[in-house]
């Protein structure tokens, strides 16, 4: 039979939904496949090698593309390399993402292997051997931009530490076209007092620099820590200068700064679709900039505080039209249970209201809040009628009767991950003996409220006898699950599953908990997971089922 051949448009684009590892295998397929399957291999080379021996044969692989003139600048550092055959593609061209901080692990896992040790800490090369690893960072990056690679992401944590190994210079990423010209997101990690210091002295010329050479960077992560002015106004030029559709900010300095950082977002009014905030206090913060952003989609506010209601004034001045929004309050890590947890926490209610109304509206889709009383889901039902997707975390079992049937009439919720902190669930007693518990109560209400969501993901820990309540009165059509549930009793628990499927046969993916060893399923439960599959569930690990329920 003639074999069909697909143009390679086609190929390449079957080829960027295979994981690393059916992309591995497609290398010894033919020689088509091969060259379909290594450049996105080697867009992302560098992974973190703390305990991951394995790693120093990717610097082998790099070490092996050097050119005569870089292997010589390695001789005075006793690095020898050994070139045993010519490689068969020019992999430094093919790179496309570098974290600068495993590159360095890379490298020194390397040098270890190289040296005959087996790789046991995170740092054991000693102190004399650093300019060892400089220099092999300096050669690499060399390679890799004299070979032509188009680098779309760079990473850099930069911290004060004795292990911290500085970039090459910067002219370095300027040698060839294009280097670093396209450059399309930028994340900065950056816990430096003094930007003086000569250990980091190419860094800090890189973060001077960079709004010059590029002028299409669209995605910026600023984690700041600790940081002098002068840098500051170097992440107030690359905000202003380019065209930036995604920021996420992260400050922990002082407040005149905070209120430049956000002042300066006015320059992307045109250009920025998500904004994430992290970790900031607002207190005393002019928000207005974000009322001046008229292509904003996508806003968060994760673990932040602060707000008030001059904030709610402010927002109330513009229609916005959001499609996701994120109201994360810090300090929820303690499990609270009782009539005033909110002013406890210092959390204003009729603000938090303020902002889900002001913030909301029909544009919205996706809402994550972990402020959840009777008051803040009335503002989310009448204010946002269109929620497809709710992600809530649960500090307080108080009102949960009135709570949960009013998430459950959200007519277009279709994805509803729940989070809620809990005792100890005693799962050997199959008897309903501790439905008083928080999360017994939560998935029993659940069961008889439930009407039109698809997706669910629980992080609630149920006892069996809940649980199995939920599936025997549950209406509604599940097509993805996520559930807890203990492992002791793990058979029990996916026997109800099985019952619900035999019922609704709607469950298309189940997602449970999947040890480093594997799911280890035993013969009772493999005769189980045998029926699953027979009626069209497949079982995945909850980690990667989760994913799916946040794209």
């Amino acid at each position: 039979m003639r074999s069909i051949s697909l143009p390679d448009e086609c190929l390449n684009e079957l080829f960027l939904y295979l994981d690393n590892k059916s992309l591995y295998k497609c290398l010894f397929v033919n020689r088509n496949y091969c060259r379909f399957a290594i450049p996105i291999l080697w867009e992302k080379p560098f992974r973190p090698s703390f305990v991951r021996e394995k790693y120093s044969l990717i610097i082998n692989t790099l070490l092996n593309c050097l050119d005569k003139e870089e292997i010589t600048t390695l001789i005075p550092y006793q690095i020898n390399i050994i070139k045993y055959q010519k490689p068969l593609f020019e992999y430094g061209k093919f790179i496309r993402i570098i974290d600068q901080e495993f590159v360095k692990q890379n490298i020194i896992t390397w040098l270890n292997s190289s040296n005959g040790k087996v790789f046991t800490e995170r740092y054991n090369i000693t102190k004399y051997q650093d300019c060892r690893v400089k220099k092999l960072i300096k050669v690499i990056y060399h390679m890799i931009i004299r070979q032509g690679s188009n680098l779309k992401e760079i990473n850099l944590r930069v911290f004060q530490s004795d292990f911290y190994i500085d970039l090459p210079k910067f002219s370095i990423f300027q040698n060839q076209i294009p280097g670093i010209m396209n450059l399309r997101s930028l994340k900065v990690d950056i816990d430096l007092e003094s930007s003086d210091d000569k250990r980091y002295e190419n860094t800090m010329e890189f973060l001077k620099s960079i709004h010059k050479s590029c002028n299409n960077i669209i995605n910026c992560d600023l984690l700041i820590y600790k940081l002098n002015y002068n840098i500051v106004k170097e992440f107030l030029n690359i905000i202003k200068s380019q065209p930036l559709k995604r920021i996420s900010i992260y400050t922990n300095f002082l407040e005149q700064h905070k209120k430049e950082i956000i002042y300066a977002l006015e320059y992307r009014s045109f250009s920025l679709k998500e904004l994430i905030f992290i970790y900031m206090d607002f207190k005393n913060i002019d928000l207005t900039s974000i009322t001046k952003l008229e292509c904003l989609e996508k806003l968060e506010f994760d673990n932040c505080e602060g707000f008030t209601y001059e904030h709610c004034n402010i927002f109330s001045k513009k229609k916005f039209q959001l499609k996701e929004l994120k109201l994360w309050h810090d300090d929820l890590d303690v499990i609270y249970d009782s009539d005033n947890v909110y002013d406890q926490l210092g959390i204003n209610l009729n603000v938090i209201v303020g902002l889900i109304i002001t913030l909301g509206g029909e544009s919205l889709l996706k809402l994550s809040l972990n402020i959840i009383t009777s008051e803040t889901i009335k503002a989310v039902k009448e204010s946002c009628p269109r929620i497809d997707f709710l992600h809530i975390r649960i500090i307080s079992s108080k009102s949960l009767n009135s709570i949960i049937p009013l998430i459950c009439e959200l007519s277009l919720l279709k994805i509803l991950h729940i989070q809620m902190d809990s005792d100890e669930v005693n799962n050997n007693n199959n008897n309903n003996n501790n439905s008083n518990n928080n999360s017994n109560q939560l998935i029993e209400i659940l069961g008889d409220h439930l009407i039109s969501v698809e997706y669910l993901y629980l992080n609630v820990l149920v006892c069996l006898s809940s649980f199995e309540y939920f599936t025997k009165n549950c209406k509604v059509n599940l097509k993805k699950w996520i559930f807890p549930c203990n492992e002791s009793l793990r058979k029990d628990y996916l026997l109800c599953v099985d019952n619900y499927q035999r019922l609704h046969n709607s469950l298309k993916f189940l997602g449970i908990y999947e040890s480093e060893d594997g799911f280890c399923w035993d013969d009772d439960e493999l005769e189980i997971i045998d029926s699953l599959k027979g009626q069209g569930v497949d079982i995945v690990s909850s980690n990667h089922l989760s994913k799916l329920f946040y794209q």
